[in-house]
């Protein structure tokens, strides 16, 4: 039988609704009473608790607070067993004749735009819930298209999943082969001195130029006349090169904060919030007063290996910030950094090492994105294919 032949149903025609039975639970209480009973909210198990209030087939469909309009992510659910409901999702036991497994693929397929109320914090009511269409294929098509859904989407999570793990070992790779690079296992910084090279402190190497904010406020300090970096600017894994920020200041916005711009070929370091980002110049820059920009005065440094060495000083600078509110490192702290140089060829051989290595590390992970991308994008339109009755 083909989709066109399905009749089309209102959802509270196929299922009974058990909302009055929902208690909602925070994190403390949740804590008080733990266990092995899944705590369902708007976007799936937010934990486990010691008791159920229901007990499956059941179908979970968020009320407020679900990703309406992301069409990757899931807004409905089916659970087969104990369970504890919060207030934040729709609890409904399929009719007889009704699959359960193929009602939560086939809600996952609806537009929600017309159905749900607000912007900042969608909410789809009951009364709206009731009415939404849903087609009803015979219950033997339902099984089918459900336990292929199953399989296939599992198959695609496990994918993703994997991608997870292959990004997160290529990270501590990394990081592990910059460190062996530039600083051998187990030494405390600075590090043991290389033949022909010189522990230096970092203010003897840099000229450190601080930044500044003009008034949020005031548009007119806003433009497009100075690139401007923060912290969040800047990389948060090794580093990389910065030529803008997310903002930049007009003319006026540069003179009103005094910050003074640094050409290309400098360094920025983050000294707050996060302590120790690293990005390298590609074009003049001004920066906030979370960072500092660091200008090369001597001839016989590296710029891409200081860039290294100071990433994997950031647990160095971190431990030497001071700050009561939030931990910040101080011109005076940052000069007073020990830096142990090796000779410039030796430099240059270990930064164009470990920068090779970096090359090769971000093909795969672009590779591994539009791989992710495809895969996100083949999830919702493979399962509006079954649920339509156009897979083949």
């Amino acid at each position: 039988m083909h989709a066109s032949c399905w009749p089309i149903a209102p959802l509270g025609a196929l299922v009974d609704c058990l909302d009055a039975g929902r208690v909602p639970l925070n994190r403390a209480q949740r804590a008080r009473c733990p266990g092995t009973v899944p705590y369902h909210g708007a976007s799936g198990v937010a934990g486990y608790v010691g008791r159920a209030l229901f007990d499956g087939p059941l179908v979970l469909l968020g009320e407020d607070s679900a990703p309406f309009f992301d069409s990757v992510r899931d807004v409905a659910f089916f659970h087969d067993g104990p369970l504890w409901a919060g207030n934040h999702v729709h609890v409904l036991r399929p009719w007889i004749g009704v699959d359960g497994r193929f009602l939560a693929h086939a809600l996952n397929t609806l537009s929600y735009a017309a159905y749900v109320d607000g912007t900042t914090r969608p909410k789809l009511t009951r009364a709206r819930m009731n009415s939404l269409p849903v087609p009803c294929p015979p219950l033997p098509h339902q099984r089918a298209i459900a336990e292929a859904l199953d399989h296939h989407l599992d198959r695609i999570d496990r994918q993703l999943r994997e991608l997870d793990v292959q990004a997160m070992t290529a990270s501590e790779y990394t990081q592990a082969a910059i460190h062996h690079a530039l600083l051998p296992s187990g030494a405390a910084w600075p590090g043991p001195v290389p033949a022909g090279g010189t522990i230096r402190p970092l203010g003897s190497v840099f000229d450190i130029v601080g930044g500044g904010t003009p008034a949020t406020g005031n548009a007119a300090c806003w433009g497009h006349d100075v690139a401007w970096l923060t912290p969040a600017d800047l990389p948060a894994g090794p580093p990389a090169w910065v030529d803008h920020g997310a903002r930049s200041l007009s003319a006026m916005g540069l003179a009103a904060c005094r910050a003074a711009v640094v050409e290309a070929g400098a360094l920025v370091v983050s000294t707050r919030a996060p302590v120790g980002r690293v990005g390298m110049t590609a074009a003049p820059v001004s920066v906030s007063q979370g960072c500092k920009a660091l200008v090369p005065r001597a001839a016989d440094v590296d710029l891409r290996f200081l860039a290294l060495l100071l990433h994997v000083a950031a647990p160095e600078l971190r431990r030497r910030a001071g700050g009561s509110v939030f931990p910040e490192v101080d011109t005076r702290t940052l000069a007073s950094l020990e830096l142990c140089l090796p000779p410039l060829p030796r430099q240059r051989a270990v930064a164009q090492k470990v920068w090779e290595m970096l090359d090769r590390q971000a093909r795969r992970a672009y590779a591994r994105e539009q791989l992710r991308a495809v895969l996100c994008e083949y999830r919702p339109a493979l399962r509006q294919a079954h649920v339509n009755g156009q897979a083949t």
